[in-house]
């Protein structure tokens, strides 16, 4: 069964992985809001460069498709195809994953979301129900779960109460006044680490620092020049600043 220019069924068995993931990583092509994006693992360079034509040059509903060059640091390769987020975008990744079953010879893909780690079959109700199809849709999702990961991160012990509208959280301690600060970036720390500048480490800075602790706890927290800090645990930062106070 020939499938698409020179690629036959059972052409990319075993090399790419039945998992793949949307929304992990940021469009080349536009905003993220307006542009779903696909991530699938390849073994190697070059059966990756067949998914990436094979996406490319079947599909008119795929704005682009790109097999990374090198490695990743799992020594693997990613080929990301990019959807248009709008209505019925579900049912072109669904035919376009029945047609990558024959190719690859996997009876069922499956799809983790976002910087979440769980799977999903990617059946056609999966894919229509959990996928954000609109730009609103993606805005809501991403704030709920970017929501979750920072409360998360500051209060694991479900001791306070949280809100973020647009980058600006709100956090409240039984007995306290509530108080506002905005997320500049939140993340791996070596990631949240590239967006800071010089850091502060005067009298100063140390004893601004050393509040935060009292409120939320022993975090590493540090000043930057630009009156923003970094709490730091665990692997992961918040880089955030005093909102209105």
């Amino acid at each position: 069964m020939q499938i698409n220019e020179g690629l036959k069924a059972g052409d990319l068995e075993g090399v790419v992985s039945k998992r793949f993931s949307v929304d992990q990583y940021k469009s080349k092509m536009g905003d993220d809001r307006n542009i779903m994006v696909l991530a699938f693992v390849v073994d190697s360079l070059a059966p990756a460069k067949d998914l990436e034509r094979f996406a490319e040059t079947g599909y008119k509903e795929v704005l682009d498709a790109d097999a990374t060059p090198g490695t990743m640091a799992d020594g693997k390769h990613r080929v990301f195809v990019e959807f248009s987020r709008q209505e019925g975008v579900d049912k072109h990744i669904y035919k376009f994953l029945d047609d990558l079953k024959k190719l690859t010879n996997i009876d069922t893909f499956e799809f983790t979301y976002h910087k979440r780690s769980n799977p999903f079959e990617a059946s056609a109700a999966n894919l229509a129900n959990i996928l954000p199809l609109t730009p609103i849709a993606y805005s809501q999702k991403v704030n709920s779960l970017k929501l979750g990961e920072v409360k998360d991160f500051f209060d694991k012990f479900n001791m306070m109460e949280f809100k973020l509208d647009n980058n600006i959280i709100e956090v409240k301690k039984p007995g306290t006044d509530s108080l506002k600060f905005e997320l500049h970036a939140f993340g791996e720390t070596k990631l949240v680490m590239n967006e800071t500048k010089a850091f502060k480490i005067d009298e100063s800075a140390m004893s601004e620092c050393m509040w935060p602790t009292k409120y939320f706890g022993p975090y590493n927290i540090t000043k930057t020049y630009e009156d923003r800090f970094i709490f730091s645990k665990g692997g992961e930062s918040a880089l955030i600043s005093k909102y209105k106070w």
